[in-house]
């Protein structure tokens, strides 16, 4: 995004110098660039110097963007007639010509100097402290599902399924501004494979020199880490930088940059659990762009007569503020300040965040998509849409039997299957992800790709499959259980399907003709399994009366089977492809 050009012919040039004393200025010294200690005309006149090329001057980049032109002139000429800037980043960063472009600091969060170790932090913390242990992290503890905020399992706490740090727990964003942000995954990623690594030291101080694809370096030290006993781990041997990014496969763990010292050393991703005191070397936001932290938004499952809220959250990382013009396209509404309408304007001030709420009323059931179209958003007036999806349900759904096999999470077991109208009815065939039976199961047509196991456009962990969005335990809206029967009941998760079989003693029978397996619980109580078979590349049902394959709502938890996804089978946990048509027992939620 470009900054405003707000073009000054020399005449009005002249004409401002000749109307404004040469003594004015404000209190706030950016723009101060010829350095005598007031802003006024002359620093102007410094400025255009270095646009037409007359003069070299740092100082004239006065927004920090990169570059001298006429923003620059604008930020001077607001301070001197009292619009004033928000004081400047003193924080230094480095084009390492990556592919991404992006900028990184170059000192830690807390430092002053390059070798400076810096603050370390806990992962989604935004001060140091003096004990870094579960007992004190702002988080939770993880143990008996303690976590309130980032959860992903819910063996781990509530499920909110946030993966990675919001601006307000974030290290960088909290101490540095907006304009900064802890590196996501894909970004410390990026510096570990294109930059090449030496082993070296600064003032004193071991580290490792990155230099990247275009000669330009930065020092990252080895600033160590801090556990539960208090002390400093391996200072000057070993350094551990956080990612804003959550790690997948484990919920209680976030993506980190392992720098490891000597003749043998070597850096590498890593991960560390969230509880550990970590260095942070923050990457810079574009200071010419407006940051909007969600890219699109899914409202969920509303029920009928009720209404849910989404949240558009806008950082301004420009000096000046921005006019925002918003669009909700029907049925969807929008809130801002309290008051209602399908279009409002929202004004954003430099260097700061505003939030816009999507409101949507559920009124007849049904899948409801729209868009949000958000104008000016850019000086050049170009647009910007954010898709927003909703489905509504009735909540009038008729009641479905269910056992109490005496597990010890007290799981309650639905008797049949979904789409089934008695216990040895296979029911209904359910893609991983789809709410809806179908004729053809297969990548070609499966909700979440396009057409190819590498390309999952929802619950992927793993660039290899497709777009990383680190969801692997199936959303309410894409449940079939939660869709078809209603808000009290789900597919099983993981940890579910594992203590059925765990805890109940199994036992081949049949019902009317039909093969399964009974399961008897720990309090005796039974429950009848068919062996419904599954449908796999198309429209076959294969293995029908031989096995029986069932759903949990869990994705495969390594990174290179994002397209597949556990599920029972009576022998032992599987792994199926998203894409099969597979059953599903739920289990009920709520009482």
């Amino acid at each position: 995004m470009k900054r405003t050009k707000r073009l000054m012919a020399p005449l009005a040039l002249l004409l401002l110098s000749w109307l404004m004393p040469l003594d004015a200025f404000a209190a706030n010294t950016t723009g101060d660039v010829n350095g005598d200690g007031e802003v006024n005309i002359a620093d102007i006149n410094a400025v255009i110097d270095v646009i037409l090329g007359g003069a070299t001057n740092p100082g004239a980049d006065v927004n920090n963007d990169g570059e001298v032109n006429i923003a620059d002139i604008n930020v001077v000429i607001d301070i001197i007639l009292g619009g004033g800037v928000p004081a400047p980043e003193d924080h230094e960063w480095v084009d390492l010509g990556l592919p991404s472009g992006t900028l990184w600091a170059t000192c830690n969060i807390g430092a002053t100097n390059p070798e400076d170790y810096g603050d370390h932090f806990a992962w989604g913390e935004t001060e140091p402290k003096q004990v870094y242990d579960w007992l004190t992290y702002k988080w939770g503890y993880y143990f008996q599902g303690g976590m309130s905020k980032y959860v992903t399992d819910s063996e781990y706490g509530m499920i909110d399924y946030k993966t990675e740090l919001e601006l307000e727990d974030d290290a960088a964003s909290a101490n540095w501004g907006p304009s900064w942000c802890t590196p996501s995954i894909e970004q410390l990623s990026e510096l570990n494979d294109e930059c090449s690594w030496e082993w070296t030291s600064m003032n004193g101080v071991n580290g490792y020199m990155a230099t990247g694809p275009n000669g330009n370096t930065l020092f990252l030290p080895a600033a160590g880490y801090y556990s539960e006993f208090g002390s400093n781990y391996s200072e000057g041997s070993q350094g551990d930088y956080w990612s804003r990014s959550l790690c997948a496969n484990y919920a209680i763990k976030a993506y980190t940059l392992h720098l490891y010292g000597g003749y043998y050393g070597s850096v590498s991703m890593s991960e560390e659990t969230r509880e550990k005191g970590l260095g942070v070397r923050a990457v810079r936001v574009s200071p010419d762009d407006l940051h909007i932290e969600q890219q699109s938004l899914d409202l969920g499952v509303v029920p009928i007569g009720e209404t849910c809220t989404g949240d558009l959250t806008f950082v301004n990382c420009t000096m000046n503020s921005m006019t925002l013009t918003l669009t909700a396209d029907a049925p969807f509404s929008l809130n801002h300040e309290q008051d209602n309408a399908s279009s409002i304007t929202v004004v954003v001030p430099g260097n700061s965040r505003d939030t816009v709420k999507v409101m949507f009323t559920a009124t007849t059931p049904g899948e409801f998509n729209g868009n949000v179209t958000i104008q000016n958003s850019a000086p050049d007036g170009s647009q910007r849409v954010i898709p927003i999806h909703a489905r509504a349900i009735t909540d009038d759904f008729p009641p479905h039997e269910y056992v109490d096999l005496g597990l010890p999470s007290g799981t309650l077991w639905a008797t049949m299957n979904i789409g089934a109208n008695s216990p040895e009815e296979y029911g209904d065939y359910f893609a991983w992800g789809e709410i809806t039976p179908k004729e053809d199961y297969s990548w070609e047509t499966y909700k979440w790709c396009d057409g190819t196991s590498s390309s999952m456009t929802k619950y992927c962990i793993d660039s290899y499959n497709g777009l990383i969005d680190h969801k692997f335990e199936l959303e309410p809206a894409d449940d079939a259980a939660y869709m078809n029967w209603g808000p009290s009941w789900r597919i099983p998760s993981r940890e579910q399907l594992r203590e059925l079989g765990q805890y109940c003693t199994w036992q081949i029978t049949s019902i009317n003709g039909i093969t399964g397996h009974l399961a008897t619980g720990p309090n005796g109580n039974t429950l009848f399994f068919p062996r419904a078979g599954m449908y796999v590349n198309g429209s076959t049902n294969y293995f029908a009366g031989q096995f029986g394959f069932y759903w949990s709502r869990t994705l495969t938890r390594f990174s290179t089977s994002a397209c597949s996804t556990y599920s029972m089978d009576f022998t032992g946990e599987r792994s199926q492809n998203r894409c099969n048509g597979l059953t599903v027992r739920a289990v009920r939620v709520c009482q």
